[in-house]
């Protein structure tokens, strides 16, 4: 399954590739907001993407906010990660569309229960999508 990472960060990019690459996904990079958002919007489009909440022109929740409001809607599992701990501002994150929310600094052990998660959930869209193929 291949998963996009969209950081302006070539820290976290690389990291979360490395980490990606160990728990067996394919990775796509984009380095901002508007190349992630190109790259899913693509007929063959990553079906998960880690977004970072913060970057340069169009960041990560406007990013998520314009995929869900899209004439066929988004189905990527969106997971966007955050420094912000407020509880408001959580609440955003998750009203603006996204799936899950990941704090920075993250542990792997995080990460990559949460793209279990995801991978379960897509895979539960898909059967109610073709449930005969089932």
């Amino acid at each position: 399954m291949r998963v996009l990472v969209a950081d302006d960060d070539p820290t976290y990019r690389s990291l979360l590739q490395g980490l990606l690459a160990q728990f067996n996904f394919e990775v796509q990079l984009a380095c901002d907001g508007q190349e992630a958002l190109a790259a899913l919007q693509q007929e063959n489009a990553p079906q998960i993407a880690i977004l970072d909440w913060k970057m340069p022109g169009l960041d990560g929740f406007d990013v998520c906010r314009q995929l869900r409001q899209g004439s066929a809607g988004s189905s990527q599992y969106i997971l966007l990660m955050t420094s912000q701990t407020s509880r408001d501002e959580l609440l955003r994150i998750l009203v603006a569309g996204a799936d899950d929310y990941l704090l920075k600094p993250f542990e792997p052990l995080d990460l990559k229960i949460r793209l279990r998660l995801a991978i379960r959930i897509l895979s539960l869209e898909e059967r109610l999508r073709y449930p005969s193929a089932v």
